[in-house]
């Protein structure tokens, strides 16, 4: 079947976001085929700046979340700025904002200016917390939220359990568990997902009603609705889902293997034919511990770690080595699924991005363009999209509206 337009092709958006849970919202609907306007502060997005200060400006971080938009720099604190945004916003279909509550309507372009602008437009507007929350004015970056949604404490109750007597330092004195943030924007990453689906889902009801309307989304809510352990800690008492640490197969690393330890001892001393270590009045910890031991020294007399993925996937066993995440990014699978491509790094070179997982039968996604410089397409844009004659766009620049790198 030949390849068809891609999915979002007919879309316009206007993207005022910045840094991860927006932009990446964006870039999905843009390699999906939409025409996506990031309209950018003269100040900049802060994702060019949050990268080593060799990649600051054009960094990884801002290309990875804006590849495939088109850029244009203007000053909202100016009412002509403002005017130039709303005419954007007559222009499109959907809007996508992620200011603290408030902010959007002190610029002019919250959802009643938006509405007044276009009454078919749909927008997002991201938060931490929500617009009509108790924490409203509270700022949200992935850390603060990985906090404020529980997942720091409960992977640290999961993973090490309390610190006890005989480990305590000054930074973890005994009885609390040992905190360290997640290592990922896992937070701004699973609001980008949802916001994309609630996008989708009210654009899909405006083109049957013909009127849009106003999502907010909550950080703290897409993170806690997206939590699968949830379940286990709404439980009387507690639960904490209890899964094996990955097993040391000696000179071939770390192994993961999917199920709780009984299960796993169980399918493992089946298939192999182990014989049970623990003797039958040894206490729950202590047969754990010691068929852990007789699986580790069965994967460690294998004889190579392609092997033992073999043995145990052939047994019907979910398996996976612990790898790097450079390893998983660059060895053969993940050439074989063909999982990077080379960008335009706009330094006169390229850069490696992970492309998007979708894979549509009939129709084929992909950035249109490279990440934008700041101001890169006000001409095009203005010109094209809203019909501005070259006075006016000089005007513009002129008075400083209108910015560029």
């Amino acid at each position: 079947m030949s390849a068809t337009r891609p999915p979002c092709a007919d879309l316009r958006i206007v993207d005022f976001s910045q840094v991860l849970a927006g932009p990446y919202t964006a870039r999905l609907l843009a390699e999906m085929g939409a025409d996506v306007i990031k309209v950018e502060a003269p100040a900049g997005d802060l994702s060019r700046k949050i990268a080593p200060k060799r990649d600051r400006g054009q960094s990884g971080l801002y290309t990875w979340a804006n590849l495939g938009k088109r850029n244009v720099c203007i000053d909202l604190t100016r009412p002509e700025g403002r005017a130039v945004a709303l005419d954007l916003v007559r222009a499109s279909d959907a809007v996508l904002e992620n200011f603290r509550p408030g902010v959007a309507d002190r610029l002019g372009i919250g959802w009643r200016d938006v509405q007044a602008a276009n009454p078919r437009a749909v927008m997002v507007s991201v938060s931490g917390y929500g617009s009509d929350s108790s924490r409203r004015e509270h700022g949200a970056f992935a850390p603060t939220m990985h906090a404020a949604t529980g997942l720091i404490e409960y992977q640290a109750r999961k993973s090490s359990g309390p610190v006890g007597s005989e480990h305590a330092t000054p930074e973890t004195p005994a009885g609390n568990p040992r905190m360290v943030n997640l290592p990922d924007a896992r937070a701004d990453l699973t609001t980008a997902l949802h916001a994309a689906v609630g996008l989708l889902a009210a654009l899909r009801l405006a083109e049957r009603t013909g009127v849009g309307q106003h999502l907010d989304l909550a950080m703290f809510d897409a993170v806690l609705a997206s939590y699968p352990e949830t379940p286990f800690e709404l439980l009387d008492p507690p639960e904490v889902r209890e899964e094996p640490p990955p097993y040391d197969a000696g000179p071939h690393g770390f192994v993961a293997v999917a199920g709780p330890p009984q299960h796993v001892w169980a399918v493992i001393a089946k298939a192999f034919e182990l014989a049970d270590p623990a003797p039958p009045e040894a206490d729950i910890p202590t047969k754990a511990r010691l068929r852990q031991v007789a699986i580790e020294r069965w994967m460690a007399a294998q004889a190579s770690r392609a092997t033992l993925i073999e043995q145990l996937t052939a047994a019907k066993i979910p398996c996976a080595p612990v790898v790097s995440l450079r390893e998983a990014l660059t060895d053969p699978f993940a050439r074989e699924r063909e999982l990077l491509r080379d960008v335009d790094d706009r330094r006169g070179g390229t850069r490696p991005v992970v492309r998007l997982p979708y894979r549509f039968s009939a129709s084929r996604i992909g950035p249109a363009r490279a990440a934008p410089r700041r101001g890169e397409h006000n001409g095009e844009v203005l010109r094209d999209v809203l019909g501005y004659d070259a006075g006016r766009i000089d005007a513009l620049a002129a008075a400083h509206v209108l910015q560029a790198e």
